[in-house]
């Protein structure tokens, strides 16, 4: 029997074209050996029922190292080498190595399982745990493909943000996920080494950041009204509502928005009103992941903002249309939050096809930046 099992993912979408795989994303990896961990814990306590608890070492016996991140989308090989049983876990090596296939069967099925509405009835804290972390940052359309796998209808198993939703809500209350964008902020309070700061955002109502309490009176005191950029985890229930926030990972001041700024934020609050059949019967509502998108793209917008017009799409999105050197640009803000920019220049045939952003990334700021010829959104 070989002395390594290899298991490979596949991160599919445009951040990971060219074997890119961003930095953040790099928790995934721990999170998926600790899921396999927990499978393996409980394998081990039904085929050794004379233990009370697994055998000290178990855990150490179970890492795995990144042996590659292949071409393509981004393609982490995980190798996980039997001596590692044999030095922390001597004379098991054989059993932990079937126990190690059967536990990422047991994920694999887990979640093919909730794409097709089967749920366990609940699982333990700690499965709970790996979950919430293992695709936390994964973006709308972004999806894990568990590369060997196969569903009943031949394709690859995968895991996106609503399997993942689906799956976490039917055993538990909550779930955690990725939330960034722009808001106003609205109060902070300092104690004697911590505090808070309070920013209203639109789609989840005013949210309480916790930070040094250095920090908010350097940087936040004085400053109520003012937007604030952030990137946090974020808790929410089945129903999506806003339970606590989670990690922060960045939240900072905005510079001051100019006056077309804030007529494009008034005119998107309109736009947010807008219910089913605003079009003689048609065009659906504005989503609040296209109101999110657009509303982080104007406060990042202070030079060009003077050109923009505001419009609704008939499918719930975010039309922002501009001229900038003669050429006529749109970015649309999708539904679903992704970002969409095209254009045909004014004075020949030229024109700029179609370019889908899952977020509103260095990609995008690189491609928009390269357009209006300036280093600022």
């Amino acid at each position: 029997m070989d002395d390594t099992t290899e298991f490979q993912l596949r991160y599919v979408g445009a951040r990971f074209d060219g074997a890119r795989m961003p930095v953040d994303l790099l928790t995934d990896l721990p999170a998926f050996q600790d899921l396999l961990v927990a499978f393996a814990k409980e394998e081990w306590k039904r085929l050794n029922a004379d233990y009370v608890r697994v055998p000290r070492g178990f855990e150490k016996s179970i890492s795995f190292d990144l042996v590659a991140l292949e071409s393509g989308s981004a393609m982490p090989k995980l190798n996980w080498r039997k001596e590692n049983t044999q030095v922390n876990l001597p004379g098991f090596s054989d059993q932990l190595e079937s126990i190690v296939q059967d536990s990422y069967l047991q994920i694999v099925s887990l979640i093919d399982n909730a794409a097709n509405d089967v749920f366990p009835t609940s699982l333990s804290p700690e499965h709970v745990r790996a979950l919430n972390k293992f695709g936390s940052r994964l973006q709308q359309g972004e999806r894990i493909e568990f590369l060997g796998s196969s569903d009943i209808n031949g394709n690859v198993v995968y895991f996106d943000t609503t399997r993942r939703k689906e799956l976490i809500t039917r055993v538990r209350e909550t779930y955690e996920a990725k939330f960034e964008g722009v808001g106003i902020l609205t109060g902070s309070h300092v104690g004697d080494i911590d505090g808070t700061i309070s920013i209203k955002t639109d789609e989840h109502g005013e949210i309480i950041f916790p930070l040094d309490a250095d920090r908010i009176i350097k940087e936040f005191d004085g400053n109520i009204g003012k937007n604030v950029q952030f990137d946090v985890i974020i808790e929410l229930d089945h129903n999506n509502k806003y339970r606590d926030v989670i990690e922060v990972h960045r939240v900072g001041l905005y510079d001051a928005i100019t006056a077309a700024q804030t007529k494009l934020f008034e005119r998107l609050q309109y736009l947010i009103t807008l219910q089913d059949g605003w079009l003689d019967g048609g065009g659906n509502a504005t989503t609040p992941h296209a109101a999110e998108s657009a509303g982080y793209f104007i406060a990042l917008s202070h030079h060009t903002a003077e050109s923009y017009r505001l419009y609704p799409s008939e499918a719930g999105g975010v039309l922002v249309e501009f001229e900038w050197n003669s050429w006529d640009y749109t970015v649309e803000c999708l539904p679903d939050g992704r970002l969409e920019m095209y254009g045909i220049s004014l004075i020949d045939e030229d024109e700029m096809l179609p370019t889908t952003f899952n977020t509103m990334d260095s990609d995008f700021i690189k491609e928009f930046s390269s357009r209006t010829r300036t280093s600022n959104v």
